[in-house]
């Protein structure tokens, strides 16, 4: 199973790792992504190959689960992980993490 990574804001504000993982069934998989601004949120998503991208989760301040899916963050260390629990074919796809930043906005501008 293959899984790859994504990030979704300005370079060099968002780190994802690994960027690309090869996994067997049954694994535990962490994807990490660290951060370097000020965000009010922070989404993980999921895109299946010729398929719509989907969000896994939206975080805050929480830990979140979905099933096999946890998702963590750390607004401190600016952190957050995604953990797949029991990893199975059907896992393989695209990760991202997309930050929603908490910079104030000027009227006009666009996030």
């Amino acid at each position: 199973m293959s899984l790859r990574t994504g990030v979704s804001a300005a370079k060099n504000e968002v780190e994802q790792s690994p960027q690309d993982l090869t996994a067997q069934e049954g694994e535990f998989i962490t994807i990490n992504c660290s951060y370097s601004i000020g965000i009010n949120s922070l989404h993980w998503l999921q895109q299946h190959p010729g398929g719509g991208i989907v969000s896994l989760f939206m975080l805050s301040s929480e830990k979140k689960k979905n099933g096999r899916l946890i998702a963590t963050i750390n607004i401190q260390e600016r952190h957050s992980s995604l953990h797949i629990a029991a990893s199975q074919p059907r896992d393989s796809a695209i990760y991202i993490c997309a930050v929603r930043h908490s910079a104030l906005q000027v009227p006009g501008a666009r996030t």
